[in-house]
């Protein structure tokens, strides 16, 4: 096994993080999984959410913070 190789060829993870609207809840991390999947440009290779953070607004309205990330096999921008 050639382990530098390996490494080499396993993809990075790139992060992405969103604001949506709405509590975590129980199931934040699938809502946040759901919703990148459903509203943003990068829907098609989100794959992982692994954190879902509840956020207020200076105006009072309450998001959610969304970590989640995809594969890469290039750098992330």
């Amino acid at each position: 096994m050639n382990y530098p190789e390996e490494a080499k060829a396993a993809p990075n993870r790139c992060q992405q993080r969103n604001l949506f609207p709405g509590k975590c809840g129980n199931d934040g991390i699938q809502s946040c999984l759901r919703d990148f999947k459903k509203k943003t440009k990068k829907s098609h290779i989100i794959d992982q959410c692994s954190k879902c953070e509840n956020h207020k607004s200076p105006n009072g309205l309450v998001q959610r913070l969304c970590h989640c990330s995809h594969p890469s096999s290039s750098p992330c921008l």
